[in-house]
């Protein structure tokens, strides 16, 4: 079987996960709380001692608190290295000051631990940066400072002899306090995730997998096909959308069923939608996980299913995010030209966000590029996203390929991408993913 590592198979996760977002959300609350709760409590300290110099410098931890509260629904890694940074830097200059006495030790540092801690927990494998250098920058850091290689760069304006001695005591207690916290939220989140995947292991067997699909249209409103949107109903009974069980499928290598799953679902209403004449024309479209795509037996595999469905390949539209092709290219493009040997079509999708050159697109058996909803939103209030996806476009008309835009909310957006030379679209402007029996209610009105 053709495997791939382990940074490979992040680098090519299509969705931004609702775990990760709620890890941060954690972790940015938890920093707001504890910096502002220190930054105030040790500026009111320092005001009341008359060192203003020192206050200022705790008041700006505070300040850092109230952009890590502010920033923690975003969910997004920016954010977090943002405050990060902030936090890094303020640790650093207290500790320089914090320079030990006698029968005082220094104790600021104590917080760079939680600081990395957090960080490697935060950030996955792919995002180098954020899981290992910022942490290994926070290690050295504290390393340097507990064996006071920094001393002599003590600025000499340690701070009153009055607090330094319960201040080490608080510093130390809150600092271990902080990594206790991180560890129980990162047990936690390890706790939610395998009973998730455990669920998800019965899924497919216990047919909880559906499908929603959601219109694509041309300008005139003609319905040129569907793409198929993967949903768990979970035993709960709340409807899952990919963001909370795809990226944990492909990294526990379930992907493969429940994308197989998905495969024989959308071909069944192919088969369904030849039966009538008002449908039989219509494609569908299904999003591919790069690591489905690089298993030995997925080409069988699909091929029996349509075989099984007796449909015409032709109206299957199969999607790859361009982020997949960061690695393993040369093997990816084999596996889709063979692919597309039996008859079926392929989309490249978030055309845009991943890392493929023209070189590379040029060797695709790409019929269709999706333009990423980010470029369409951007595009109506810069005029700099406006050209760029303006040049999108026109690579998939040099290409000969046709062009897609998703996330189509607003006439204006249709009447600006028609202006541009796209006709293709897909967005709540048309129509949001529905149950297979509402869209066949909402054709029926078309």
């Amino acid at each position: 079987m053709t495997t791939i590592n382990r940074r490979d198979q992040h680098g090519m996760l299509k969705f931004q996960t609702t775990a990760r977002r709620e890890k941060v959300a954690a972790i940015l609350t938890l920093t707001g709380v504890a910096s502002i709760t220190l930054g105030l409590a040790w500026t009111v300290c320092y005001w009341y001692f008359d060192r203003a110099e020192l206050a200022g410098l705790f008041f700006a931890v505070a300040v850092v608190g109230v952009l890590a509260l502010a920033r923690r629904r975003r969910g997004d890694g920016q954010s977090v290295l943002l405050v990060a940074h902030g936090i890094l830097v303020a640790v650093c200059g207290i500790a320089l000051i914090d320079a030990p006495i006698a029968w005082v030790p220094r104790s600021a540092h104590m917080f760079l631990l939680p600081l990395a801690a957090a960080a490697a927990f935060i950030f996955d494998a792919r995002e180098r940066y954020g899981s290992l250098v910022f942490p290994m920058i926070c290690l050295a850091a504290f390393a340097a400072f507990a064996t006071g290689a920094l001393d002599p760069l003590a600025p000499g304006i340690s701070p009153p002899v009055e607090v330094r001695e319960w201040g080490a005591r608080s510093n130390i207690i809150f600092a271990i306090a902080l990594l206790a916290t991180i560890f129980k939220i990162y047990r936690a989140d390890i706790g939610k995730r395998l009973q998730l995947e455990r669920e998800l292991g019965r899924a497919v067997r216990n047919g909880q997998i559906e499908l929603h699909y959601q219109p694509q249209v041309r300008g005139d409103g003609t319905v040129t096909g569907v793409e198929a949107l993967a949903r768990w109903r979970h035993p709960s009974g709340t409807l899952l959308s990919p963001d909370v069980f795809i990226p944990l499928a492909e990294e526990s290598t379930l992907i493969n069923e429940i994308g197989l799953e998905v495969l024989r679902q959308a071909c069944e209403t192919l088969k369904r939608w030849s039966q009538s004449t008002k449908t039989r024309h219509l494609r569908i479209a299904v999003n591919v996980s790069p690591m489905q795509l690089m298993e030995e037996d997925f080409t069988p595999s699909l091929t029996t299913v349509i075989r099984q469905a007796g449909i015409d390949p032709a109206l299957l539209e199969l999607e790859l995010t361009e982020s997949a092709l960061s690695t393993n290219a040369s093997v990816i493009v084999d596996k889709m030209r063979a692919i597309e040997a039996l008859g079926i079509t392929w989309a490249l999708d978030d055309f845009g966000t991943g890392y493929s050159s023209l070189a590379t697109l040029r060797q695709l058996p790409v019929r269709k590029l999706k333009i990423d909803r980010q470029f369409v939103q951007e595009a109506a209030a810069q005029d700099s996203a406006q050209r760029l996806l303006g040049k999108i476009i026109e690579i998939s008309q040099v290409m000969h390929m046709s062009a897609l835009a998703e996330g189509v909310e607003s006439v204006a957006q249709r009447d600006l991408l028609i202006g541009m030379g796209c006709d293709h679209f897909q967005g709540y402007l048309f129509a949001r993913p529905m149950s297979e029996s509402m869209l066949e209610d909402w054709l029926k009105a078309q």
